[in-house]
């Protein structure tokens, strides 16, 4: 009787176990929706000044990727706290005797479109840094993610499972 007892509460803590976990996906699904799928884009990332772009699959983790609109992060009430008014910054083509600078941002508990303005302050940050050590009182800038650049006043942005990336290119 006992065994009959073990064997009917083994079967029923299965059963319950299983039913706990039948409403999540498993990390290989979350991966494959996140890896570059043109349907995947959240509910914020559609609306206001980023949007989702499909991207090639990842190797491993997570790598979405937005176009972010960059005159709505350097008008931004952020940009006001964060950068030096005393450097003047412009987006678009950049000419000759360029810099690099790749710049991240915590993604955490973060919409896309905060994380990926937050990383694009910090690169924009970075070459003001540089053109007040330099004695320049300008810089120009444009996204550089993978050596490709991106007109019409977007920058691209990629997250990744803890945090966002934004290249740039400029000069000062």
């Amino acid at each position: 009787m006992s065994k009959k007892i073990t064997a009917l509460a083994c079967a029923g803590f299965a059963a319950l176990a299983l039913s706990a976990c039948s409403g999540n996906k498993a990390p290989s699904e979350e991966r494959g929706a996140a890896a570059g799928s043109a349907t995947k884009p959240a509910a914020s990332a559609t609306a206001g000044n980023c949007r989702s772009i499909p991207t090639p699959a990842p190797t491993k983790g997570r790598n979405d990727a937005y176009l972010c609109s960059a005159s709505a992060a350097l008008n931004s009430a952020e940009a006001k706290e964060v950068l030096d008014p005393a450097i003047r910054v412009s987006y678009g083509n950049v000419g000759a005797n360029t810099l690099t600078s790749r710049q991240v941002a915590n993604a955490v508990g973060k919409t896309p479109e905060e994380t990926c303005q937050r990383a694009f302050l910090n690169t924009v940050k970075r070459f003001q840094t540089t053109a007040a050590q330099r004695g320049s009182k300008s810089v120009r800038v444009i996204s550089y993610f993978d050596k490709k650049t991106v007109g019409g006043g977007q920058y691209e942005c990629h997250i990744g499972t803890w945090n966002s990336r934004v290249v740039l290119k400029g000069n000062l």
